[in-house]
């Protein structure tokens, strides 16, 4: 009877172990990278352009490293501003980010990012540097992809 009760706890205590050890590289790795590079712009005032869902920001030269840096690690709900001078990212309940518009390199879609596949061209992807490392932020687009994305363009070639 005992044997289930402490075959259960030592369960129980290994999920939390290994839940903790994670927390821990999580913020050991975010503050190795907070050390190497540049912190975002800050948020600037814009026009709206839409609403969408926050994925990823990975590096470049490699896709399947999430960057943890400056909160940006965590998803969540997002809308996409423009200003003359920059793209803007408000994250709800998280940290912005501004991308000067001089540092984005270019805008493509695809399938998948580090922990995310969708259907076809789903992910809007905003290649941009950060100082001198090349980043790429996936957003998930929530509705009428087509038209967010024509808004986008329209919005980058004034």
């Amino acid at each position: 009877m005992l044997t289930r009760e402490v075959i259960g706890t030592v369960l129980i205590a290994m999920v939390l172990g290994v839940a903790v050890y994670i927390f821990f590289q999580i913020r050991k790795r975010r503050s190795h990278q907070e050390s190497v590079l540049d912190a975002p712009g800050q948020p600037e005032p814009g026009n709206h352009l839409f609403h969408c869902f926050y994925v990823s920001t990975v590096f470049s030269h490699n896709p399947l490293e999430r960057v943890w840096a400056y909160g940006l690690g965590i998803r969540g709900q997002a809308e996409l501003l423009i200003s003359s001078g920059a793209l803007t990212i408000l994250r709800r309940g998280e940290r912005g980010l501004a991308i000067p518009l001089e540092k984005l390199t270019a805008v493509t879609r695809e399938s998948a990012t580090i922990d995310r596949g969708v259907e076809a061209r789903g992910l809007l992807q905003l290649h941009w540097s950060l100082g001198s490392t090349e980043l790429i932020t996936n957003l998930r687009i929530s509705s009428d992809q087509e038209g967010a994305i024509a808004a986008l363009r329209e919005a980058l070639v004034k």
